[in-house]
């Protein structure tokens, strides 16, 4: 996941009471991360497909409750006036937020409406190597090991989206746009995390997080309102929204930043393949979907891609 998360882990003072983890604890703080993070699509798809839950309001019970629950900690932490600095770069804020929160749940919950969970979450989580190309808009370089895991992982995902079995497009006549979908909201998170690096070296990583959530909220209550959805989902949507939001969103990234004390990035780096892998083998389990011979393929390289855009220069 990208930086704008960098600063989250300050939540978990409460419950460490400031003292760095150690090495063993770290690890087991890191893989408990992933693991919970691997459980976001299954269970979206879960609630959406088998329990008539709309993908938007579904979206507004992730995000909003996540902001609520961040700026409560903030607050908890004596940090709520850093809030207002949504007031210093209102547009920036509202665009990081549109995107990062608004854009990627909105569009990731939509293809899991359209397609099985393993497509969406492979496609989703190859989003590192969008954000290859989108670093050379900020003026960062890319090496040559850049752009052959953007190719890599490109290809992955093509072979993913065409390597379902015909069964799935049957039962899922709008397969292909469910993958599109994921993809977009890939570039989503891609650009979010390219963008808000700025904005999270000016207010840090827990406050940038927190607004941009709130306004991904909002975006989604808008929506809501608009359309004329109503907000309340059917009890098992409900309880989805509110794991989702608690569990993989404030746990996963607190666990994850506490880990960070006692260990580089290079270390904890690694364990985040098992989202996918770990996501995919619950979708077999729990939802029953198939992965088929092409679709591991697709599934390797494009965790091969991810691994060479995100590999740096030594």
């Amino acid at each position: 996941m990208g930086p704008m998360w960098r600063g989250a882990g300050r939540l978990a003072m409460m419950a460490a009471m400031c003292k760095p983890p150690t090495t063993r604890r770290a690890l087991i703080l890191g893989t408990l991360a992933c693991v919970s993070w691997s459980t976001v699509f299954v269970l979206g798809r879960l609630a959406i497909s088998r329990h008539a839950t709309d993908p938007v309001v579904l979206g507004l019970y992730r995000f909003a409750l996540t902001g609520l629950i961040l700026a409560a900690g903030m607050v908890a932490l004596g940090r709520g006036r850093a809030l207002a600095a949504f007031w210093n770069e209102p547009f920036q804020f509202l665009a990081l937020g549109l995107a990062g929160g608004f854009a990627m749940g909105f569009l990731v919950f939509l293809a899991l409406q359209h397609t099985h969970s393993v497509v969406v979450q492979i496609i989703m989580n190859s989003n590192p190597v969008l954000i290859v190309p989108l670093s050379l808009l900020v003026g960062e370089r890319v090496g040559w090991l850049g752009v052959a895991g953007v190719l890599l992982g490109v290809l992955g995902c093509a072979l993913v989206l065409s390597g379902v079995s015909p069964d799935v497009v049957q039962e899922n006549p709008r397969h292909f746009t469910g993958g599109l979908l994921a993809a977009l909201s890939g570039l989503a998170w891609a650009a979010y995390t390219v963008f808000g690096r700025g904005v999270v070296r000016r207010h840090g990583g827990l406050t940038a997080t927190t607004l941009c959530m709130l306004v991904g909220g909002v975006a989604f209550l808008g929506v809501c309102l608009a359309t004329g959805k109503g907000l309340v989902l059917p009890w098992q949507g409900a309880l989805v929204g509110l794991y989702l939001a608690v569990v993989p969103t404030v746990f996963g990234f607190t666990a994850w930043y506490v880990a960070l004390e006692a260990l580089p990035a290079s270390v904890l780096g690694p364990l985040q393949f098992i989202v996918p892998i770990g996501g995919v083998a619950l979708a077999i389990v729990l939802l029953g979907e198939r992965l088929t011979a092409l679709m591991l393929v697709g599934g390797i390289l494009a965790l091969g891609g991810v691994y060479l855009s995100t590999r740096q220069p030594r």
